[in-house]
């Protein structure tokens, strides 16, 4: 079979992290792919139109990814690129995630004023953020910390915590920060045993129609498949509980040599006050089982019910972190 030199057009939003993350899938095709062009067509998802109001209020799910899904599903475009936190765990009917590129850091980063670890903001520090998941870990840590809603791009939240003073810190994913070429925002690494990231935090999903084989072809050697296990366990725990990217849930996998997985999971009251955690390891063969006992010792501890009150609250999460 021939090798079609059908152009490469990619839908992604137009924020700042989203384009540098949809050029470079868009160049790694091209390098693979040499003879077949690339294009971009920049999108407005629904959740960059909401800009002063809970995102939970406005549909919840798939906020930041349901225009970009809706232009390959209409063919103009041919993949998507997300962030996959964004992503929901539920799959789009006529998609499939093609690949998941290697995995940046997981971690997240403190950005403050007069502090390089949570323990050193000073009392009754205001910490600027819209995740749930931040928030409440957080405040487990720190139950004097005063949380207020802070969204925007990566560079409007650095701005208001170093240079206009609203708040005394927030925290961002050191992965955007990275990619964004913003290296010296980044040195304040927060401990992933103290603040365990979003399901899926810090990799790239690239989406495209299941039926477009060509298209489907070409992504999967963009795949990494370490990185597939972890996150796909970290989004089959939230999945397992009913939890979305609103949801005060935090889940971080790591792949070791010899096929081993080690999952952690957190469910947290959104103040803090309560929080179950499991964590076990077992072979990457018999993930789903890990999954499944894991998600059964956290429903037993109290976790859906932790969850839908936390979903009653509206709190929402800014995405681009």
């Amino acid at each position: 079979m021939r090798p079609s030199r059908r152009d490469i057009v990619i839908a992604t939003r137009r924020s700042a992290l989203a384009l540098i993350q949809s050029r470079a899938v868009g160049e790694r095709l091209n390098q693979l792919n040499p003879r077949v062009g690339m294009r971009l067509v920049e999108l407005e998802s629904d959740g960059d139109r909401v800009k002063d109001h809970p995102l939970a209020n406005f549909g919840g799910k798939g906020l930041f990814t349901r225009s970009i899904e809706d232009a390959v599903l209409d063919g103009r475009a041919d993949i998507a690129v997300h962030s996959l936190k964004d992503i929901p765990t539920e799959e789009t009917t006529g998609l499939v995630l093609a690949a998941i590129p290697a995995r940046r850091p997981a971690h997240d980063v403190l950005i403050a004023r007069n502090a390089n670890t949570i323990e050193e903001l000073p009392s009754n520090a205001v910490v600027g953020t819209c995740s749930p998941r931040r928030a409440a870990q957080l405040l487990r840590i720190r139950n004097d910390l005063k949380i207020v809603p802070l969204r925007g791009n990566v560079d409007t939240r650095i701005r208001k915590v170093l240079e206009e003073g609203e708040m005394d810190a927030t925290l961002l994913a050191a992965a955007g920060l990275l990619r964004l070429g913003l290296d010296e925002h980044a040195a304040n690494a927060i401990p992933i045993s103290q603040i365990l990231p979003a399901a899926g935090q810090g990799a790239v999903a690239i989406q495209c129609r299941a039926d477009d084989h060509t298209t489907v072809r070409r992504c999967l050697r963009l795949n990494d498949s370490n990185t597939t296990l972890a996150v796909g366990a970290e989004r089959r725990i939230a999945a397992a509980l009913g939890a979305d990217c609103h949801s005060p849930l935090a889940a971080y996998a790591e792949c070791f040599p010899v096929n081993g997985i080690r999952l952690t999971a957190r469910v947290l009251a959104p103040d803090g006050s309560q929080c179950l955690e499991a964590s076990e390891e077992g072979s990457t063969r018999a993930v789903s089982d890990l999954v499944d006992d894991m998600a059964n010792q956290l429903i037993a501890q109290g976790a859906t019910e932790i969850l839908a009150k936390a979903a009653e609250t509206g709190i929402s999460q800014s995405i681009d972190s």
